[in-house]
């Protein structure tokens, strides 16, 4: 990595690199439900899972395959992220 350059993700859906701050991070919370939330800060622990956030992308991603393989565990549907209502702050 070239100094002063900015980190590269892949997007779980589509697999293509991007620039950290052109897609938006989810991590897995085993403490709440669903047990996968929106990392609005892109500062929760854990291992992180990256999406462009345009609707083709997240529709993709919302299946327990792509977050399974990118939080390298079993994912069930009730883990899964909620996309009809307005991510909440993190915490």
């Amino acid at each position: 990595m070239i100094v002063g350059e900015a980190p590269r993700r892949t997007c779980i859906a589509c697999r293509q690199k991007a620039d950290r701050d052109e897609l938006t991070r989810f991590v897995i919370r085993p403490d709440q439900h669903p047990a996968i939330v929106h990392d609005v800060s892109a500062t929760l622990p854990g291992r992180g899972a990256w999406v462009h956030p345009d609707a083709t992308c997240l529709k993709k991603a919302l299946t327990a395959a792509s977050f399974a393989r990118a939080f390298r565990t079993k994912v069930t549907a009730s883990d899964l992220p909620r996309m009809d209502t307005e991510p909440k702050k993190s915490g």
